[in-house]
């Protein structure tokens, strides 16, 4: 059975939409193994509200591309929207997908499997005011449940970068 391990920074939202990530594996036969446990594909989900997200984000993926350098390493989230380019060119990843399109990521991957060639999954959220329905019918790692209710934020924060790219 192949394994998938999954990392999440930033808000609430983000760790949301892992558990729904993990139900999409979890329904096409993945395991679950922790992070720190070699395994066929890891899943990071970034934050990028401030230069410390991108910073503790580029840390976790090379984390993971040391861990086994053979693990097929997906990179979602803001910070994979924001910059998609700049996570590419780590060397180990894989595929990128950003704040849409994560239910194509088991395509992704089966389509890098074949190919070896990295993807950037990455659309222009700018054009696309579509709402991402991921269901969680339960939380496996979290106490309390999160009901998401909306993509990004447009209080224009002043540490932040999101409604920038949201709005």
């Amino acid at each position: 059975m192949a394994t998938v391990a999954f990392h999440t920074l930033g808000c609430k939202v983000n760790y949301y939409e892992t558990e729904a990530i993990w139900q999409l594996f979890k329904e096409a036969g993945y395991e679950k193994v922790e992070f720190e446990a070699t395994s066929d594909v890891y899943v990071i989900n970034t934050c990028t509200v401030t230069n410390t997200g991108d910073k503790k984000s580029r840390q976790v993926i090379r984390r993971a591309i040391r861990k086994n350098p053979d693990a097929v390493v997906c990179v979602t989230g803001c910070y994979a929207q924001t910059s998609p380019a700049e996570i590419m060119a780590i060397p180990g990843v894989d595929i990128v997908v950003g704040t849409q399109d994560r239910v194509k990521m088991l395509d992704y991957i089966e389509e890098f499997k074949q190919k070896r060639e990295p993807i950037n999954g990455v659309g222009n959220i700018m054009k696309s005011r579509v709402y991402e329905e991921l269901d969680v019918p339960s939380f496996t790692d979290r106490t309390r449940a999160s009901l998401k209710i909306q993509e990004g934020c447009n209080n224009f924060c002043t540490f932040c970068i999101i409604p920038w790219h949201v709005v």
